[in-house]
């Protein structure tokens, strides 16, 4: 048990290895086991690259005027599955806001219903650089300064 044990943990440390000489060699050798039970990780397997993603927000304009902004994630727990699956909704309406505005907005206007929303406006933030520098002088990576915003889209609620 013990020899597969250390066999296993080495194949698993040389399939992520960066590619050199002695890793094309060893990789040879262990490339049955690790094609058997699928172990061909990249060096992401060890540490993953962090995406920043854009964040969703939207604004709610009511019947007299007043603007209301709102960040949906603000409200999500990272701790439960309904984090990414809520966000990655988000993720479809930023890449295809053609598609699903309306849908989006018509749904946030019942949502709202109580501010007798007017329009709905959605809304992209993409984080701009963010360096260490701006870490230590105190600055957070969700300042004005370091968020591009877009539009998506602006769509009247109905009377309804």
């Amino acid at each position: 048990m013990s020899l597969l044990l250390v066999w296993h943990s080495v194949a698993m440390v040389v399939a992520a290895a960066p590619d050199s000489v002695i890793t094309r060699a060893a990789t040879s050798l262990f490339q049955p086991y690790l094609s058997l039970f699928r172990l061909q990780n990249g060096w992401s397997f060890y540490a993953p690259d962090v995406r920043v993603e854009p964040e969703f927000r939207y604004v709610v304009e009511d019947a007299s005027g007043q603007q209301h902004t709102f960040v949906p994630a603000n409200h999500l727990s990272r701790y439960l599955p309904s984090d990414i699956w809520v966000k990655d909704w988000y993720i479809h309406v930023m890449d295809n806001p053609d598609v699903y505005s309306k849908f989006v907005a018509a749904y946030l206007c019942r949502e709202h219903a109580l501010l007798h929303p007017v329009s709905i406006t959605l809304l992209e933030f993409d984080q701009k650089d963010f360096l260490p520098q701006d870490q230590i002088s105190g600055k957070h990576p969700f300042d004005p300064e370091f968020l591009d915003k877009k539009t998506l889209a602006t769509v009247q609620c109905s009377n309804e």
